[in-house]
Protein backbone atom coordinates (compact mmCIF):
# COMPACT_ATOMS: atom_id res chain seq x y z
CA UNK A 1 0.00 0.00 0.00
CA UNK A 2 1.16 3.31 -1.16
CA UNK A 3 1.75 6.14 1.62
CA UNK A 4 -1.24 9.02 1.50
CA UNK A 5 1.49 11.33 0.10
CA UNK A 6 2.60 9.25 -2.63
CA UNK A 7 0.94 8.42 -5.83
CA UNK A 8 1.94 7.53 -9.52
CA UNK A 9 3.13 10.64 -10.73
CA UNK A 10 5.66 10.57 -7.41
CA UNK A 11 7.65 8.30 -9.55
CA UNK A 12 6.52 8.68 -13.07
CA UNK A 13 6.01 12.41 -13.34
CA UNK A 14 3.31 14.25 -14.10
CA UNK A 15 0.17 12.65 -15.76
CA UNK A 16 -1.74 14.96 -17.50
CA UNK A 17 0.84 16.68 -19.46
CA UNK A 18 1.45 13.36 -21.15
CA UNK A 19 -1.85 12.58 -21.63
CA UNK A 20 -1.94 16.33 -23.34
CA UNK A 21 0.72 15.34 -25.67
CA UNK A 22 -1.06 12.76 -27.09
CA UNK A 23 1.04 10.16 -28.13
CA UNK A 24 3.01 13.10 -30.01
CA UNK A 25 6.97 11.82 -28.66
CA UNK A 26 7.88 15.37 -30.09
CA UNK A 27 5.40 17.18 -28.28
CA UNK A 28 7.13 18.90 -24.73
CA UNK A 29 4.96 17.14 -22.25
CA UNK A 30 5.60 13.70 -23.99
CA UNK A 31 8.52 12.64 -22.08
CA UNK A 32 7.24 14.05 -18.73
CA UNK A 33 6.12 10.95 -17.53
CA UNK A 34 9.09 8.47 -16.76
CA UNK A 35 9.29 4.44 -17.33
CA UNK A 36 12.22 3.82 -14.63
CA UNK A 37 12.73 0.41 -16.44
CA UNK A 38 13.81 2.79 -19.95
CA UNK A 39 15.59 5.01 -18.13
CA UNK A 40 19.65 4.68 -17.49
CA UNK A 41 20.52 3.53 -14.86
CA UNK A 42 22.20 6.50 -12.42
CA UNK A 43 18.36 8.62 -14.04
CA UNK A 44 15.89 5.75 -13.18
CA UNK A 45 17.98 5.17 -9.51
CA UNK A 46 17.56 8.92 -8.57
CA UNK A 47 13.87 8.71 -8.42
CA UNK A 48 14.56 5.96 -5.93
CA UNK A 49 16.50 8.04 -4.21
CA UNK A 50 14.46 10.68 -3.94
CA UNK A 51 13.03 9.17 -1.05
CA UNK A 52 15.54 5.98 -0.15
CA UNK A 53 18.51 7.83 1.03
CA UNK A 54 18.76 6.44 4.59
CA UNK A 55 19.25 3.47 6.21
CA UNK A 56 19.94 0.76 3.72
CA UNK A 57 20.60 2.53 1.38
CA UNK A 58 23.19 5.12 2.99
CA UNK A 59 25.90 4.08 1.01
CA UNK A 60 24.28 3.68 -2.28
CA UNK A 61 26.14 6.45 -4.08
CA UNK A 62 29.35 4.52 -3.57
CA UNK A 63 28.46 1.29 -3.50
CA UNK A 64 29.90 -1.82 -6.03
CA UNK A 65 26.45 -1.64 -7.37
CA UNK A 66 25.81 1.59 -8.67
CA UNK A 67 29.37 1.65 -9.79
CA UNK A 68 28.73 -0.78 -12.35
CA UNK A 69 25.41 0.77 -13.20
CA UNK A 70 22.73 -1.46 -11.49
CA UNK A 71 19.50 -0.05 -11.75
CA UNK A 72 16.88 -0.75 -8.72
CA UNK A 73 14.22 -1.68 -11.04
CA UNK A 74 16.97 -4.61 -12.09
CA UNK A 75 16.14 -6.03 -8.56
CA UNK A 76 12.78 -4.65 -7.27
CA UNK A 77 9.40 -4.59 -8.80
CA UNK A 78 7.41 -1.83 -7.53
CA UNK A 79 4.11 -3.44 -9.03
CA UNK A 80 4.38 -7.38 -9.30
CA UNK A 81 7.46 -8.25 -6.37
CA UNK A 82 7.61 -11.84 -5.65
CA UNK A 83 9.34 -12.04 -1.89
CA UNK A 84 6.77 -12.96 1.38
CA UNK A 85 4.63 -10.13 2.20
CA UNK A 86 5.79 -7.88 -0.68
CA UNK A 87 8.26 -6.43 1.87
CA UNK A 88 11.58 -5.71 -0.13
CA UNK A 89 9.36 -5.60 -3.87
CA UNK A 90 12.18 -8.13 -5.15
CA UNK A 91 11.53 -9.86 -8.39
CA UNK A 92 12.50 -13.32 -6.82
CA UNK A 93 10.91 -15.19 -4.05
CA UNK A 94 13.44 -13.93 -1.61
CA UNK A 95 16.76 -12.57 -1.72
CA UNK A 96 19.27 -15.42 -2.52
CA UNK A 97 17.62 -16.21 -5.36
CA UNK A 98 17.44 -13.04 -6.88
CA UNK A 99 21.68 -12.73 -6.40
CA UNK A 100 22.43 -16.08 -7.97
CA UNK A 101 21.34 -14.57 -11.22
CA UNK A 102 24.37 -12.27 -11.15
CA UNK A 103 26.61 -13.72 -8.93
CA UNK A 104 26.87 -17.19 -11.06
CA UNK A 105 30.31 -18.41 -9.18
CA UNK A 106 28.54 -18.15 -5.61
CA UNK A 107 25.56 -20.37 -6.88
CA UNK A 108 27.99 -23.00 -7.93
CA UNK A 109 29.45 -23.25 -4.56
CA UNK A 110 26.49 -23.09 -2.69
CA UNK A 111 25.04 -26.34 -4.84
CA UNK A 112 28.31 -27.96 -3.49
CA UNK A 113 27.69 -28.11 0.46
CA UNK A 114 26.67 -24.54 1.44
CA UNK A 115 26.58 -22.77 4.72
CA UNK A 116 23.71 -24.75 6.24
CA UNK A 117 21.90 -21.72 7.32
CA UNK A 118 21.45 -20.40 3.84
CA UNK A 119 20.09 -23.92 2.33
CA UNK A 120 17.74 -24.28 5.06
CA UNK A 121 16.36 -20.58 4.54
CA UNK A 122 17.53 -18.60 7.93
CA UNK A 123 19.53 -16.68 6.20
CA UNK A 124 20.23 -15.02 2.79
CA UNK A 125 23.08 -13.53 1.36
CA UNK A 126 21.59 -10.34 2.84
CA UNK A 127 22.49 -11.34 6.22
CA UNK A 128 26.09 -10.49 5.64
CA UNK A 129 26.21 -8.32 2.25
CA UNK A 130 24.40 -5.54 2.25
CA UNK A 131 23.53 -5.10 -1.45
CA UNK A 132 22.85 -1.78 -1.33
CA UNK A 133 26.36 -0.71 -0.44
CA UNK A 134 28.30 -0.74 3.06
CA UNK A 135 31.40 1.45 4.04
CA UNK A 136 33.24 -2.32 4.24
CA UNK A 137 34.65 -4.55 1.63
CA UNK A 138 32.35 -6.93 -0.86
CA UNK A 139 29.68 -4.55 0.93
CA UNK A 140 29.63 -6.78 4.10
CA UNK A 141 27.75 -6.11 7.24
CA UNK A 142 30.87 -5.57 9.83
CA UNK A 143 34.18 -3.79 9.29
CA UNK A 144 35.91 -7.05 8.47
CA UNK A 145 35.06 -10.62 7.31
CA UNK A 146 35.97 -12.03 10.71
CA UNK A 147 33.85 -9.29 12.66
CA UNK A 148 30.89 -10.52 10.57
CA UNK A 149 31.69 -14.48 11.07
CA UNK A 150 32.15 -14.04 15.12
CA UNK A 151 28.81 -12.26 15.51
CA UNK A 152 27.00 -15.77 14.91
CA UNK A 153 29.94 -17.75 15.75
CA UNK A 154 31.30 -16.37 19.13
CA UNK A 155 32.74 -19.41 20.47
CA UNK A 156 35.61 -18.57 18.00
CA UNK A 157 36.40 -15.00 18.70
CA UNK A 158 38.60 -15.28 21.63
CA UNK A 159 40.31 -13.60 23.02
CA UNK A 160 42.80 -16.79 23.16
CA UNK A 161 45.96 -17.24 25.28
CA UNK A 162 47.29 -18.49 21.98
CA UNK A 163 46.32 -16.89 18.94
CA UNK A 164 46.28 -19.13 15.12
CA UNK A 165 47.38 -15.81 13.59
CA UNK A 166 45.65 -17.15 10.46
CA UNK A 167 42.68 -17.08 12.58
CA UNK A 168 43.28 -13.74 13.82
CA UNK A 169 43.90 -12.78 10.45
CA UNK A 170 40.99 -13.60 8.29
CA UNK A 171 38.34 -16.69 8.95
CA UNK A 172 38.89 -16.53 4.60
CA UNK A 173 42.17 -17.96 4.83
CA UNK A 174 40.45 -21.43 5.54
CA UNK A 175 37.49 -21.41 4.68
CA UNK A 176 34.95 -20.77 1.83
CA UNK A 177 31.64 -18.84 3.25
CA UNK A 178 29.47 -19.53 0.25
CA UNK A 179 30.25 -23.55 -0.26
CA UNK A 180 32.92 -25.72 -0.76
CA UNK A 181 33.05 -29.57 -1.68
CA UNK A 182 35.14 -30.35 2.35
CA UNK A 183 33.93 -30.47 5.38
CA UNK A 184 33.86 -27.33 7.56
CA UNK A 185 33.60 -25.43 4.32
CA UNK A 186 37.63 -25.41 4.08
CA UNK A 187 39.12 -24.61 0.72
CA UNK A 188 40.99 -27.47 0.59
CA UNK A 189 41.35 -30.73 2.51
CA UNK A 190 43.13 -31.51 5.40
CA UNK A 191 46.04 -31.72 5.90
CA UNK A 192 47.29 -30.28 2.43
CA UNK A 193 45.39 -27.22 4.15
CA UNK A 194 47.40 -27.26 7.23
CA UNK A 195 50.62 -27.51 4.58
CA UNK A 196 50.28 -25.14 2.95
CA UNK A 197 51.67 -23.00 5.80
CA UNK A 198 53.34 -26.17 7.52
CA UNK A 199 56.03 -27.08 4.91
CA UNK A 200 59.04 -27.78 7.02
CA UNK A 201 60.84 -31.26 6.57
CA UNK A 202 59.51 -34.10 8.66
CA UNK A 203 56.25 -33.51 11.30
CA UNK A 204 54.23 -32.18 10.68
CA UNK A 205 54.91 -32.34 7.11
CA UNK A 206 55.08 -35.76 6.58
CA UNK A 207 52.11 -37.10 5.39
CA UNK A 208 53.35 -41.23 4.69
CA UNK A 209 54.92 -43.97 6.56
CA UNK A 210 56.50 -46.91 5.49
CA UNK A 211 54.93 -49.39 7.91
CA UNK A 212 51.17 -48.33 7.24
CA UNK A 213 49.73 -47.96 3.58
CA UNK A 214 47.00 -45.45 5.35
CA UNK A 215 48.59 -42.62 7.60
CA UNK A 216 46.50 -40.94 10.72
CA UNK A 217 47.54 -37.56 9.07
CA UNK A 218 44.93 -38.49 6.31
CA UNK A 219 42.21 -39.64 8.37
CA UNK A 220 39.32 -38.35 10.14
CA UNK A 221 40.13 -34.92 11.10
CA UNK A 222 44.16 -34.85 9.96
CA UNK A 223 46.08 -32.61 11.69
CA UNK A 224 43.27 -31.81 13.85
CA UNK A 225 43.37 -34.99 15.67
CA UNK A 226 46.25 -33.41 17.97
CA UNK A 227 45.55 -29.88 17.63
CA UNK A 228 41.95 -30.03 17.94
CA UNK A 229 41.81 -25.85 19.46
CA UNK A 230 43.01 -24.93 15.75
CA UNK A 231 41.95 -21.34 15.78
CA UNK A 232 42.85 -20.46 19.24
CA UNK A 233 43.70 -22.32 22.44
CA UNK A 234 44.00 -21.25 26.09
CA UNK A 235 46.32 -23.00 29.32
CA UNK A 236 46.78 -25.65 29.42
CA UNK A 237 46.55 -26.80 26.00
CA UNK A 238 49.72 -24.68 24.66
CA UNK A 239 50.71 -23.01 22.07
CA UNK A 240 50.30 -25.99 19.93
CA UNK A 241 46.49 -26.07 19.88
CA UNK A 242 46.52 -29.22 21.53
CA UNK A 243 43.14 -31.12 23.15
Amino acid sequence: TLPASMQCETCHGPGSLHVAANGDDKAPGFDTMHRPDKLAPAEANQICLTCHSTGEQFYWPNGMHARRDVACVQCHSMHASKDGGHTKLLKYENTSQLCITCHHEKKLLMHKSAHMPVREGSMDCASCHNPHGSSAPKMLRANTSNDLCTSCHADRRGPFLWEHAPVRENCLTCHEPHGSTNDKLLVSRRPYLCQRCHIASGHPSTLYSAARLSNNRLENRSCQNCHSQIHGSNSPSGRFFTR
